[in-house]
């Protein structure tokens, strides 16, 4: 979850959960210090009311939080700690592309609605990126983007992970997998989880489901989500202040960052505006029901990439006709199995 207040005395917004060495030493200093009425740390979740939103700061054992003062009628902690070195360097990475790319950069950016951008990038399209590396909901992802969205600021998330978390199509977002001990050198970080769009006519094996929900292969011209390889986290710091990179909905709802063409084939080839706007209610646009195409090709899926004789690889079709699909045809035929045929 967001770990937001507002420090009064100088109007900025402060994630405690992330604090730089000056900050964690500014909050850890108050202390004792904060007598209710004061008003000097406001709790910035959306469920607090006006009143109950004063906290004060507690220690204990060494370690420090931030709290709501007894009998209020709202009741949450925060860990106050500081940002750790991986998440600095992620920052400092980011911050030295979009430089690098001629676009002015602020750290640790207030919008005003209750989010801080890590990295905020003042563009044709003005760019806040948001660092992730532990955890985080879906809904309270969804929910920061949509007030940063409402404040002027695209959020784009940066996870510096292989895996790829449930938000990761729910809002738009990047990843990587470079190591972050030390800060890597420029245009060394893969960006991974970018999307091209190019329009590809519906026919067995061509689509997993039917893009626009029908059972049957229609033959007609959809567009066809492929990765997007071959670029960097300093390209995508350039590219989308620059709107040579844009957020949009395919068909079922998810958001990918793609090419601003992808945005004139949706239009094209579906006759519906793919412009990403987020919504904390969900989707924007209604995802088209999923319904897996009926074709046989799909009714016996391939089984192994790689013969378990071996190990060569095989082409998927063939699998579909061999006695054992887990065999190349020369391993077949040293086991004596029957020749292919078609499948009924």
């Amino acid at each position: 979850m967001a770990t937001v207040v507002l420090y009064t005395p100088e109007n900025r917004g402060l994630d405690l959960a992330r604090l730089n060495q000056t900050d964690y030493e500014l909050i850890r200093s108050l202390h004792r210090r904060i007598k209710r009425g004061q008003r000097i740390l406001l709790c910035q979740k959306a469920s607090a009311k006006p009143e109950d939103r004063e906290m004060l700061v507690k220690e204990r054992n060494g370690r420090y939080r931030a709290a709501h003062f007894p009998g209020g009628g709202h009741d949450c902690s925060y860990v106050i700690a500081r940002e750790s070195d991986e998440h600095r360097r992620q920052k400092d990475y980011w911050a030295r592309a979009a430089e690098y790319a001629g676009f002015e950069v602020t750290r640790e950016l207030p919008t005003g609605r209750g989010t801080i951008l890590d990295v905020a990038i003042h563009g044709l399209r003005d760019t806040g990126i948001e660092l992730r590396h532990s955890a985080i909901a879906t809904p309270a992802v969804k929910a920061r983007t949509t007030r940063s969205f409402n404040a002027g600021w695209l959020s784009v998330w940066f996870l510096d992970s292989d895996r790829q978390p449930d938000w990761m199509h729910h809002v738009p977002a990047v990843r990587s997998n470079i190591g972050w001990e030390q800060l890597p050198l420029r245009r060394s970080a893969t960006a991974i989880g970018l999307s091209r769009f190019l329009p590809a006519k519906y026919r067995p094996g061509a689509f997993d489901r039917c893009p626009e929900g029908r059972g049957r292969p229609c033959g007609e011209w959809h567009p066809q989500r492929q990765p997007w390889g071959g670029l960097t986290i300093d390209d995508v710091a350039a590219m989308v202040p620059a709107r040579r990179i844009v957020p949009l909905y395919d068909l079922h709802g998810d958001v990918h960052l793609a090419a601003p063409e992808a945005l004139d084939l949706f239009r094209e080839l579906t006759d519906r505006p793919a412009e990403y706007r987020p919504d904390l209610r969900g989707k924007t646009r209604s995802a088209t029901h999923r319904t897996r195409c009926r074709h046989p090709v799909h009714d016996n899926p391939p089984v192994a990439a790689y013969c378990t004789g071996c190990g060569q690889g095989i082409f998927h079709l063939a699998q579909l006709v061999r006695p054992d699909p887990n065999l190349c045809d020369g391993c077949r035929k040293k086991r004596r199995l029957p020749a292919p045929a078609l499948r009924p």
